[in-house]
């Protein structure tokens, strides 16, 4: 007998849109159960991507979190994330992390993978005549066009129409600050931030051999 689901996964897969930062994709989970739900998401490529949250319990039915994931790399037709499921008990789901969920028993999870897509842009054009059918003729036509995004990717982007250039550039020195010190996580950085951080490590540089030559 085959197990009911325990969540609902909204869309069915990551489809990643370019953003400022790279790529950024999210989906839904919701609780089909009455009881708590806890998740847990595991990636073949842990280096690429940084997933917000990555394990967590949803307490009753209907309850909802968004999973965000982003990657400074372009996605590859190989790259998939698998999504462990199991039913909790109260005292289970209460602060659920990766060390309560290492101690659950291996039998009682459910495993589904989820794949990894680019967003496509689809193109809708629709044009009636007077009559009512669809005219042929060019003159005629009043089309109707519509870019259909992931809504949360297309929010992000329109949001920095306007600073996209410098962001860009900030970015390309972020990464290049990310590959000498990988704690620091680029999606983070803006521009002004960036360059507040290097304008701040000047003075420092200027001012303590300064102090230095003064005191000593």
């Amino acid at each position: 007998m085959a197990s009911l689901p325990l969540i609902r996964i909204s869309p069915s897969e990551f489809q990643f849109a370019e953003s400022r930062t790279g790529y950024t994709s999210r989906l839904r989970l919701t609780s089909l159960q009455h009881q708590a739900v806890g998740f847990k998401f595991k990636t073949n490529a842990p280096h690429k991507f940084l997933v917000k949250p990555v394990v967590c319990s949803l307490t009753n039915k209907g309850a909802t979190v968004d999973v965000v994931v982003k990657s400074t790399s372009p996605i590859t037709d190989v790259d998939r994330f698998l999504i462990q499921t199991v039913a909790l008990a109260p005292e289970e789901a209460e602060d659920l992390d990766s060390t309560k969920w290492r101690k659950l028993d291996p039998s009682r999870i459910m495993e589904d993978l989820i794949y990894c897509t680019m967003a496509q842009r689809r193109l809708s054009v629709s044009s009636v005549s007077s009559q009512g059918s669809v005219s042929p003729t060019k003159s005629s036509i009043m089309p109707a066009v519509s870019y259909v995004y992931d809504p949360y990717s297309y929010q992000e982007q329109s949001q920095y129409t306007n600073e996209k250039t410098e962001h860009k550039f900030a970015t390309g020195l972020a990464k290049r600050l990310y590959s000498v010190l990988p704690g620091i996580d680029v999606n983070e950085i803006s521009w002004s931030e960036f360059a507040l951080f290097a304008t701040t490590c000047f003075i420092l540089g200027f001012l303590i051999p300064l102090v230095r030559l003064i005191l000593f």
